[in-house]
């Protein structure tokens, strides 16, 4: 059956995951699996010219959400404007939300246990395989929204995790103080100072490992 459900994913999809250093035990166990083009607008709720194919990544524990890494044709990555056509898709109008791996859900509520906080799904996925309790956010802003008063809020997703007087380690990707295409300064470095500060709110006690 496991050889039959590998064997279903597109090639270009499986060797996307493959080049995450993902194993076809680490696949199945997360639900991975592709969808051809004549189902992209009912999973989207919507259609973007050149999406080619699609594979779904289920978030364990939130109703059914999911977030899709997306291929295009070469010809068809950027926009008329040259700018890139998104990487990773969610359906229209469900937001972000935390990605929490099956073999972390055990010590969520273990303070003693540290865990990390990650940028992307396949990151946690493989870490959690490694030994490492690893969650992921979707980006380096995407763990919560601004509220009415202009501070920032966590989405309800870290609820699921105990924080008082846990050891939280941020892992931003490599190149998070890199300048962007135009050589202008991102603002990654207060995404992350903002991230720390409200998980601090919460009892936890953060490091960020760059």
């Amino acid at each position: 059956m496991s050889s039959v459900l590998i064997s279903s994913l597109h090639p270009a999809h499986l060797e996307d995951l493959q080049k995450s250093g993902l194993s076809n035990e680490i696949i199945l166990e997360a639900g991975i699996k592709s969808f051809p083009p004549r189902d992209i607008p009912k999973k989207l709720g919507f259609d973007i010219p050149g999406l080619s194919s699609m594979y779904e990544i289920p978030y364990p524990g939130c109703d059914g959400y999911s977030r899709y890494k997306a291929f295009y044709a070469d010809c068809d990555k950027y926009y008329k404007d040259g700018s890139e056509k998104p990487k990773y898709l969610t359906r229209k109008g469900s937001g972000n939300h935390l990605y929490i791996p099956h073999k972390v859900t055990p010590i969520v509520e273990d303070v003693s246990t540290p865990v990390c906080i990650v940028e992307g799904e396949k990151k946690s996925l493989k870490a959690a395989h490694e030994g490492l309790n690893c969650v992921a956010i979707p980006g380096l802003w995407n763990w919560g929204h601004k509220t009415d008063d202009g501070t920032y809020e966590l989405f309800p997703d870290f609820n699921q995790i105990v924080l008082e007087g846990r050891t939280v380690y941020l892992v931003p990707d490599s190149d998070w103080l890199e300048p962007n295409r135009e050589g202008k300064p991102k603002n990654l470095k207060q995404a992350v100072y903002e991230l720390a500060y409200l998980l601090i709110d919460r009892g936890a006690k953060i490091n960020w490992i760059e």
